[in-house]
């Protein structure tokens, strides 16, 4: 009798193993979310020429690094866009990688850009890091860089 049992128990453990229901993808914070938000708007904005938007997103402190080396403020980094040299056609960010420390994240993505500045191309394929920080409920970047892909 005690064997059968054990045979029994042994058999109900091994079949519930091979019947388990089968894991749920992990589902995303609510503040990876809402970073790959901005992540869409940012690339809306970029491919938009929109500077008031990206006024917005963007700290009073940010700074952007070129892929030359170069150090832009945000005003530099906005000036081309508001006079009309930097035009951007499309602007996509892929590849998405979000990592958070509290009220701060780093962002590492592809970016796919067209444009043109003063009307030489300015296309090309772009890794790029993204610095935020959560300011009363709200991402905004502080510092960006950008290097080209050869």
């Amino acid at each position: 009798m005690k064997r059968i049992l054990l045979t029994a128990v042994l058999t109900l453990t091994a079949l519930s193993f091979g019947y388990a229901a089968p894991a749920k993808p992990a589902q995303k914070s609510g503040d990876e979310g809402a970073i790959r938000q901005f992540v869409t708007e940012l690339a809306a904005a970029f491919g938009h020429n929109d500077v008031a938007v990206l006024d917005r997103l963007m700290s009073a402190d940010y700074s952007f690094v070129t892929p030359t080396g170069e150090v832009q403020t945000k005003g530099e980094r906005l000036a081309p866009l508001k006079s009309g040299d930097l035009k951007y056609d499309q602007v996509i960010y892929d590849e998405v990688s979000v990592r958070t420390y509290g009220n701060m994240a780093v962002v590492i993505s592809h970016v796919a850009v067209q444009g043109k500045n003063k009307g030489a191309a300015v296309s090309g394929q772009f890794r790029a890091t993204l610095t935020l920080v959560k300011t009363k409920g709200k991402w905004q970047m502080v510092a960006s860089q950008a290097n080209r892909i050869p």
